[in-house]
């Protein structure tokens, strides 16, 4: 391996998507690994001593919000990228607050996460300019999730779903099994009591979603 390039370290639950991640970038830059655990994070900055950390908002035990704080506090000079699925401007608005250096989309091309990598690394700040920063939409999740305890997940699996879109392909779009899928979508039915994709989309449309 070349030591000429950066170093980078992966921080994301999904085994499949991390380490295709690892696959396309591995001839750019210099690959440290793949974290799945957002308690083993820290420890592995400490041990690998990144150059930048493309960082899930979504992980188990410690997510990414929180991270994001402790490696700014904590190692200052280590950049961190959020890479994630949510094109939501309140988390958009998180990440500024915590000071990370970029924002990306998990559906974004190899190129377009170069062209963040290397922003980034010349110390600019990157944020991807297909993000939804409408600030009507801020605190819309929020909403549906305190009102009919849906999860940030089903928001966006219930958008899918009102746009068309199939159990097979919303789980490409969101790097999910089809089964991890059909049970978000069961557990949806049954928290907005409703049995049909018809009466789904009735509520979607009724709700603004």
């Amino acid at each position: 391996m070349n030591d000429s390039k950066a170093s980078l370290l992966i921080a994301d639950d999904h085994v499949l998507f991390g380490e295709g991640i690892i696959s396309i970038l591995r001839d750019t830059y210099h690959l440290l690994g793949l974290v799945t655990d957002g308690k083993h994070v820290m420890n592995a900055i400490l041990e690998r001593n990144p150059a930048l950390v493309l960082l899930d908002i979504n992980l188990p035990s410690i997510d990414g919000l929180e991270l994001a704080k402790l490696i700014k506090s904590n190692f200052s000079e280590v950049s961190v990228i959020f890479l994630t699925m949510y094109n939501e401007g309140k988390f958009v608005e998180q990440a500024q607050k915590l000071k990370v250096d970029g924002y990306m989309l998990k559906h974004s091309t190899k190129e377009e996460l170069i062209v963040a990598i290397d922003k980034v690394l010349s110390g600019e700040k990157y944020f991807d300019p297909k993000l939804n920063l409408e600030k009507t939409n801020l605190h819309q999740t929020d909403y549906f999730v305190k009102k009919f305890l849906l999860t940030p997940r089903e928001v966006e699996i219930i958008r899918l779903i009102k746009k068309g879109a199939s159990s097979g392909q919303i789980a490409e779009a969101l790097h999910l099994s089809e089964e991890t899928v059909r049970s978000h979508r069961k557990n949806i039915h049954f928290k907005l009591g409703v049995s049909k994709v018809s009466e789904l989309i009735e509520f979607a449309n009724a709700n603004g979603l």
